[in-house]
Parts: structure tokens; sequence; C-alpha cells
């Protein structure tokens, strides 16, 4: 059985260049999905744009630009420009659950017309130059939608399906619905991935003939090592988690940044010993400096 891939999630408001160039140095992750940047018709942006964009990720970084759309023109514009670039597989996010996308029917908002999916991929996929890998829930409003969700994608050929296996409606509360993804993904046509709480190496568990490989977000924040550790490789000579925790909070704190870093130690704490007690003092703390020297007290 071919080895699974690891991918790290595209986290809007925690992953950015320093966050992906740090746990590139860390290694276990095949690709690093960037934040989803917006397809809209109206403002197709020129190729040195999007350039800039990417500008400050490292070349370690296996990058995998992510759009946000619900024109199919845009999106093929936007994702050929990108293959030109250097980028040969560009992702649809179909999936973000968030209030103020799903407002504009992007995101998981398709989910609710699978007839304008399809319209959407047969448009645009005979257009396109890179590869398709396509993000979605099991469902807007529950998982009983997965099976005909699984069967329009299998009307295409993609990359991947990328499945979290929560609502949209949930959007990141209660628990994945792990037995409703395994139910339908398995009938997918399409390499599965699977995306949705995996905290440890132990939790890469599930068992289909289709599986490509997980998704990581915020298990990969609070433990960078779990890349490695779902492919049982060794972290010997990679950034120790002091080092990997000190630097980001040292670049966000040089930036003042702080809102940003104490999203990232929500996260980061769980790491250490009394994380409650770790997040709570770090909260409190509104200078750069005293949250840099309040870190490195940490350790």
């Amino acid at each position: 059985m071919a080895e699974k891939i690891v991918q790290l999630a595209p986290m809007l408001g925690l992953i950015d260049a320093p966050f992906m160039n740090a746990i590139a140095e860390v290694g276990g992750f095949d690709e690093i999905f960037a934040p989803y940047m917006l397809a809209d018709e109206r403002s197709i942006p020129k190729p040195q744009v999007l350039a800039r964009r990417f500008s400050d990720i490292s070349n370690r970084v296996n990058l995998v630009p992510q759009l946000l759309s619900n024109n199919a023109d845009a999106f093929v514009a936007i994702a050929n420009i990108l293959n030109d670039l250097g980028y040969p597989k560009v992702n649809w996010n179909m999936g973000c659950p968030i209030k103020f996308v799903v407002g504009k029917n992007r995101g998981a908002a398709l989910l609710r017309d699978l007839e304008n999916i399809e319209r959407l991929l047969d448009s645009a996929i005979g257009r396109l130059k890179p590869e398709l890998s396509v993000k979605i829930r099991i469902g807007f409003s529950s998982p009983d939608e997965f099976p005909a969700i699984v069967e329009i994608f299998n009307k295409f050929k993609l990359n991947e399906l990328i499945v979290h296996a929560r609502t949209a409606e949930q959007q990141y509360s209660g628990e994945p619905n792990r037995q409703a993804f395994i139910e339908s993904a398995g009938n997918s046509l399409n390499p599965i991935v699977y995306n949705g709480d995996i905290d440890c190496a132990a939790d890469a568990n599930i068992s289909l003939p289709n599986l490509k490989g997980y998704m990581i977000g915020r298990g990969a924040i609070a433990n960078p090592y779990i890349g490695l550790q779902i492919k049982g490789l060794p972290a010997d000579n990679v950034p120790t988690f002091r080092q990997f925790a000190t630097e980001i909070t040292h670049w966000y704190c040089a930036r003042n940044s702080l809102n940003r870093l104490k999203e990232l130690w929500k996260y980061f704490a769980k790491a250490l010993d009394k994380p409650d007690e770790i997040f709570a003092k770090l909260q409190k703390i509104n200078d750069s400096e005293k949250f840099c020297e309040t870190v490195e007290s940490l350790f």
C-alpha cells in the first residue's frame, strides 16, 4: 500500500509565510495549502501580483494555492496564471463554513446546490492547466447529504477530494462524523483525503482503498511533528518545539502582531504543562517585548 500523504490545512488567520516556512523545516508534510484567495471575475490579478503574494514563502514549501470562488471563469483565469507561475495544482474551496463566506454564496454555500457545482466544474475543468483539488464538507446541514455530494464529484476527474467530516452548519464545533465519511467516501472515484480533528498519529487510522492521505489543521499547530509521527519518521536534526515556537513568536513580536500570536499560542500551549494557565497568562499581555520574554520563560 502506498504511503499516505500528509497535508497542512489552509487555516486563514493562523497559517501564513513564517509558519509555513517553519513547519517545512520540521518536515513530514508533503503539501502545504495556502489560505484562500478570492477568485472574482471583477478583479483578476496580474501575474506579478500573484507572484508577490507568495514571495515570502520558502522554496522548501510544496505550496498548493487555494481559491474561493463561485465563478468558473474567474477560477480558471487565476488558476491558469498560478500554473504558469509554477503551481501545478490548485485547490477549489467549496467547504469554508464561515458565515460571511457562505453569505456571499461561496465556500460551503455551494454544497446547497449540487447542480450548480456540476455546472461550475463542467465549465472549468476542460480549460484548466493545473490539476484540480477540491475541498468540501460532508454536507451543508446534514451528513445525509454526503452520498449525493460524492456522486456529483464522481462525474469529474480530480486530483483529490478533500473532505472535512463536519457539516458546514457545525463549522468547527462538535465531533467530526467519521462514520458518515467512511460510509460514502469509499464510493468516490476520486482519491480521498480525510480532514477533521487529527491531533496525534493514532487519529490517522482510516482504512479505505481510495484514501490518499490526511489533511491536518489545528493539530499541526499544537504538534508540528505530527506529520513525521504519522509517517513513522524520526525527528532527528529538526528544530525542537522550543525553537519552533520561540522563532515564530519573535517574528510576530517584531511586527507587533499580538492578536495572531495569541491565536497560535492557544494551540502551542497544549504542548506544555498547564496549557490553560499558560494561555490565560499570555492572553493578558499587550506588550510585544513582554510577550516574548514570557514565552522564553515558559521553557
